[in-house]
């Protein structure tokens, strides 16, 4: 079975992350002082400044509001972030102080739903993706929700250096704010569409969408009057303690330029100084709080847009308009110039071949794709995204393609199916240059793969890729793990997102974060686990402890059958002895029975049933370490090499090492 789904982002419905809600929000985001000199005039028309080239960008990101939310010491200052995002994954870029990119990171979302299933022949037909419904033409997933926390931007447990752009895992994950869409406000909505304020009143003549309602603060006090402004993205409204100040009927596009009407994101709206702004697909507009009445407009093609400082950002296509507040025009209105500043020497995007020229190319595919359907030649021919047909009904199809300038070099990454026949069905991705040479593969279920021993990936499903900045995201499906069934049609119930770095011409593997259960697991390093059997091989169970639960501590000395024995025969001496090394570790896959035979995804078996004292709770998502003992070979391609004494490990999202049992051969 393959899933094929293809989230295309509708408009820009959901493009803002986090709102800038008081006008001294601006000057951390920026860098600027809105109180120095000059002093920016929001209820002025803004005059443009330059035109910034982002299209490098892939076309389906759009700019957002502010991304941050503000952790910093009173004063401190930070770059401009802006934040672009797309179906599945966001784009921070900082701004440098001569209105560049500086450094752009990619921000894959979170709660991604890769789809349903298809049945085989509409996952091989390449014209099957053509008409997408409108459940598909939604963002994917939730928009990571991001702060600014000493030199670095917070996303998730992702920590990017404000230097330099560089990604590192974080300590523990950003507090964040469970309600991004009505941050702080004291207004909420009935079922019936009523709006009701912090003392329980209602609002006559007031009724809003309540699935869909966002609201904010207008203003820098905390809000116990007012005003605030609400809307559900057909309807806008400002209220006040106890009476509506004033509404009036949205463009159908502002909802989905500003972010209005969807509660996972915050819109790009922004209030300051008395002045309400909000952008709809012909432009930006500045409205007076108090009555509602237009005060400027900046008309130009909007995708979105953002406000930072003294600067008003609007975005369409690879064009990112600045317009300062600082230096207004006597106009009530002004349109943008078309195109790049003269002053930008913005060099035209490489050229990328289209769509249509590499489903019909002729392209080298991945090595272990080509192995497993038995493809002949270099390179195989594509018509209309798949290979012809060759013994027992085995092809290639294209699935996907994602192209992308916003990397080292200009790159087409293509997600194939891979078909050898029968009932199996399995993903690569191939990544290419310009010319459409192979320069890298991703096939984490190949034998030389640096994923192969994290999981079962044999049939697993690429559901999504993005391509940005030196750093390449593959999320993948259907990977076999513990509690699935073990025959070839039965739904596999595990996910990944495999991260990788750009080094030396190719793709590294930089992280791999499973999601199993409902819960998210990183397998720990062999080298972390390494240190809790040196630990419990020299008898330092205080180093050993913090790394297992006390259970297995106290068992550890347990005599095991006939305790005349010298020394008598312990799991500590026996599993654990001095010499013994953690050969490989990885996600519990498909058991069959409790206790019952187990095959590491290296191929060598367990000499001693998957279990041991402890293993009655063990579930989804926990590890298995395969040991080897003192001057003991582990051969996978000898089918009597065997792992003796193997542990078991809670599963968690820092990858730290928990072990819960230890279990070995005892004959």
């Amino acid at each position: 079975m393959k899933s094929k789904s293809k989230p295309v982002l509708l408009g820009i419905a959901a493009v803002a992350v986090v709102a800038l809600i008081a006008g001294g929000s601006f000057a951390f985001f920026s860098g600027y002082n809105p109180f120095g000199d000059p002093k920016p005039n929001y209820a002025q028309t803004p005059s443009q400044s330059d035109v910034m080239d982002f299209s490098g960008l892939s076309a389906d990101m759009h700019l957002s509001g502010a991304p941050l939310t503000a952790s910093a010491e009173a004063g401190e200052t930070s770059p401009e972030i802006l934040r672009f995002i797309g179906s599945t994954t966001s784009i921070l870029t900082r701004v440098d102080d001569y209105d560049q990119p500086a450094w752009t990171v990619s921000v894959p979302h979170q709660d991604i739903d890769t789809g349903k299933t298809e049945p085989l022949d509409e996952a091989l037909d390449p014209d099957a993706s053509d008409d997408t419904s409108d459940d598909e033409e939604k963002l994917a997933g939730t928009p990571t929700a991001c702060r600014v926390s000493g030199g670095a931007v917070q996303c998730g447990d992702r920590a990017v250096a404000l230097s330099d752009g560089s990604v590192t895992t974080a300590e523990s994950k950003a507090d964040v704010d469970p309600d991004p869409a009505s941050s702080r406000v004291p207004l909420d909505i009935d079922d019936a569409g009523a709006v009701t304020g912090p003392d329980d009143q209602t609002y006559d003549g007031l009724n809003l969408a309540p699935e869909a309602h966002a609201s904010m603060i207008a203003g820098p006090q905390v809000g116990e009057t007012g005003p605030w402004v609400v809307s559900d993205g057909q309807t806008l409204a400002a209220v006040d303690s106890d009476s509506v100040l004033w509404t009036q009927d949205l463009d159908p596009s502002a909802a989905e330029v500003t972010g209005l009407g969807d509660k996972r994101v915050t819109p790009s709206w922004t209030a300051v100084d008395g002045v309400l702004i909000i952008g709809t697909s012909g432009g930006v507009k500045g409205l007076d709080l108090s009555t509602g009445d237009q005060l400027w407009a900046v008309s130009a093609p909007a995708d979105g847009f953002a406000v930072a400082g003294s600067q008003l950002r609007i975005q369409h296509e690879g064009a990112v308009s600045s317009f300062d507040f600082t230096d207004s025009s006597d106009d009530d209105s002004v349109t943008a110039d078309k195109g790049f500043d003269e002053s930008i020497s913005a060099l035209p995007a490489p050229k990328l071949p289209s769509e249509d020229d590499i489903r019909n190319a002729k392209l080298e595919v991945p090595p272990a794709c080509a192995d497993l359907t038995m493809a002949e030649g270099a390179k195989q021919a594509f018509a209309d995204g798949k290979t012809a047909e060759g013994d027992y009904g085995s092809s290639i199809a294209i699935n996907d393609v994602t192209t992308s300038v916003a990397t080292p070099k200009p790159m087409v990454a293509i997600d194939f199916v891979c078909y050898p026949g029968g009932n199996w069905v399995t993903d690569s991705v191939g990544v290419y240059d310009q010319k459409l040479n192979l320069v890298t593969s991703i096939e984490p279920w190949s034998e030389d793969s640096d994923f192969q021993q994290l999981a079962d990936f044999n049939r697993s499903i690429v559901s999504a890729v993005d391509l940005t900045g030196p750093y390449m995201t593959a999320t993948v499906s259907n990977i076999a793990v513990y509690g699935d069934e073990d025959y070839n049609a039965a739904e596999r119930t595990g996910e990944v997102e495999l991260r990788f770095a750009w080094a030396k011409g190719g793709y590294e593997p930089q992280d791999v974060l499973f999601t199993v259960g409902g819960e998210t697991v990183r397998v720990p390093e062999v080298e972390e686990v390494q240190k809790f059997v040196d630990a419990a091989a020299k008898g330092d169970d205080g180093t050993a402890g913090a790394m297992a639960t006390d259970e297995v501590m106290r068992d550890l000395d347990t005599v095991i059958g006939d305790a005349s024995a010298n020394p008598p025969l312990t799991y500590r001496n026996l599993a654990l002895q001095d010499g013994t090394e953690v050969d490989t570790c990885e996600l519990i896959g498909v058991v069959g029975e409790e206790y019952g035979d187990y095959t590491m995804s290296n191929g060598v078996g367990l000499m001693e049933g998957i279990g041991g004292f402890g293993a009655d709770a063990f579930k989804a998502g926990d590890v298995i370490c395969g040991l080897k003992g003192p001057g003991e070979t582990i051969d996978p391609d000898d089918e009597y090499s065997w792992y003796a004494a193997h542990l078991l490990l809670k599963g968690n999202e820092a990858g730290a090492v928990k072990v819960y049992s230890v279990s070995s051969y005892t004959g």
